[in-house]
């Protein structure tokens, strides 16, 4: 059995064992403490003992991992659909408000909060809520081949204790969504309760994380076809159909520092050199390298182009005319226009824009991540 193997199949013991308690098995689970609680539950300690040591682990050893369990989510979306890692990044800053109730105690908090993130990620990438006592069968589980989260016996079983009605107002202490949610059991809000929700949430995360990538192509595509239909601009001058301008707002900013390093190497830039850091960022951000252009590449100087998909030129520019000066000095354009720039801007300047870093004009306007 290769190392890989080994590993999986120790975390399918770790997660059958704990997984019936409500325990969501993930990467971020400590490995020593987990086989020494296994051996604690294989020898007849009691199931609360064994809560209460896994809570301890978590809320000591483990505090800065539980502190940022819902880190992940800000990176679902990533370079595919700017809209859907907007979105998830609002839900990582509602789960980590969630985290700092838990942290002062507030359980009752940390636990609905956390639990209504559960329900509108889950809803958003698989479909349906995670929340259900009697799930079908003939859709897809909570299973893969690549995370430890997603192995046999895990969080399908997990669900179930997640899932579990609660009929009849009382004393459960359960982590019952229903039970929680609906006002039908008046002591969940327990410490030990609450890591399990916190720890759901990591192991969803670590599962969802590819399965929110092809959901993101999906919205990537529908929304672009819908704005592929738009004509014209909005009130603010902008193209209505803006495919393409935010997700290059980004590669500017990462492009143009690689611009910005190599004036200042020895050697200066290349066209070679740029366009191989142009293809390799382009498609980062789901950008078309048949699109881009290196209009300049000089001692001192680079611009650029890029062609939307509407027909739109834009381009950017960084110049710096002295790298021995401190602080540098640069010098920054950008392009907004129907057609494209003849020259770059310090040979050519009509029709570019000049900028101190952040760009001015409509279309490289750029709305932000985290919405609010």
């Amino acid at each position: 059995m290769d190392s890989v193997a080994a590993i999986r199949a120790h975390a399918a013991t770790v997660a059958r064992a704990f997984a019936p308690l409500g325990w969501a098995f993930y990467g971020h689970w400590h490995a020593d403490e987990s086989t020494r609680i296994l051996t604690m539950l294989r020898a007849g300690t009691a199931n609360a003992d064994v809560d209460e040591a896994v809570t301890e682990v978590w809320n000591t050893k483990q505090t800065a991992l539980l502190r940022n369990v819902a880190t992940p989510l800000g990176r679902f979306g990533r370079g595919i659909d700017l809209e859907c890692q907007r979105r998830c990044q609002k839900r990582q800053m509602l789960v980590s408000e969630a985290v700092e109730c838990h942290e002062a105690g507030r359980y009752a908090a940390a636990m609905t909060l956390a639990l209504s993130q559960v329900d509108g990620i889950t809803r958003e990438v698989v479909g349906k809520t995670f929340f259900q006592a009697n799930p079908d069968a003939t859709e897809p589980g909570y299973t893969d081949d690549k995370t430890l989260a997603g192995v046999e016996g895990n969080l399908p079983v997990v669900r179930k204790a997640f899932s579990a009605p609660v009929d009849r107002v009382g004393r459960y202490s359960s982590v019952s969504r229903h039970g929680i949610i609906h006002g039908m059991d008046l002591t969940f809000a327990t410490k030990v309760n609450s890591t399990k929700t916190l720890v759901l949430v990591g192991a969803l995360a670590e599962h969802l994380e590819s399965r929110a990538s092809a959901r993101a192509k999906r919205w990537r595509r529908d929304r672009d076809v819908r704005r592929s239909t738009l004509t014209g601009f909005d009130d603010n001058g902008r193209l209505r159909d803006d495919r393409h301008l935010e997700e290059l707002y980004l590669f500017r900013a990462e492009f143009e520092s690689r611009m910005f390093h190599a004036i200042l190497s020895p050697h200066g830039p290349t066209a070679t050199s740029l366009l191989e850091v142009a293809r390799d960022k382009l498609p980062q951000q789901s950008l078309w390298r048949a699109r881009f252009s290196l209009l300049t590449v000089e001692r001192d100087g680079v611009a650029w182009t890029y062609r939307t998909p509407r027909g739109h030129w834009m381009g950017s520019a960084l110049r710096i005319r002295d790298c021995a000066t401190f602080p540098i000095e640069q010098e920054h354009w950008t392009w907004d226009a129907a057609g494209p720039p003849l020259a770059a801007p310090w040979s050519r300047p009509d029709g570019w824009t000049a900028t101190d870093g952040d760009p001015r004009t409509p279309n490289w306007g750029f709305g932000g991540f985290y919405l609010d």
